[in-house]
């Protein structure tokens, strides 16, 4: 029995020496491995002020994207408005140009079919007054003839006469 008692007495020192020898299971405090000493202990209220001023910063980010995305909106819709009013005011341009050209045009058609209308009026009273003259010129020889046949020449007259 005393030969258990010396083996049952080997067998848990060694079982203790070997807790000792390898503490990778986690329940050994000997201070030998720095994950489990308190001084180098997680602190969580550390990580808490880190979490905080990490959201900080993500926030602050976020607001940043966010201002420089409705800045450039902002910049955008500017440049659109105004191109926009640039092609407005070049359309009132160009139809004004437009309407002018149709009132130059309209002008100088009205223009033409005057002159068209003068030189038409001109041409017919120059035809009236050539037929005019021409009645006057056939009237003027018809009298004569008329006249000669009505006064044959004397020849008694023209005795006289020489």
């Amino acid at each position: 029995m005393a030969g258990k008692m010396i083996l049952v007495s080997i067998a848990t020192s060694l079982l203790a020496v070997g807790c000792v020898a390898f503490p990778e299971d986690g329940y050994y405090d000997g201070r030998y491995d720095q994950r489990y000493d308190y001084r180098t202990a997680p602190d969580y209220r550390y990580d808490n002020r880190y979490d905080r001023q990490r959201w900080e910063r993500e926030q602050q980010r976020r607001l940043q994207q966010e201002r420089r995305r409705t800045e450039l909106e902002r910049q955008r819709l500017d440049q659109q408005r105004r191109q926009l009013n640039e092609q407005r005011r070049k359309q009132v341009e160009l139809n004004r140009k437009r309407q002018q050209e149709r009132q130059r045009i309209e002008q100088q058609r009205k223009q033409l079919n005057n002159q068209a209308a003068q030189r038409r009026v001109e041409a017919e009273r120059r035809k009236r007054v050539q037929q005019a003259d021409v009645r006057k010129r056939l009237s003027e020889q018809q009298r004569r003839k008329i006249e000669q046949r009505r006064n044959p020449p004397n020849k008694r007259g023209q005795e006289q006469r020489r």
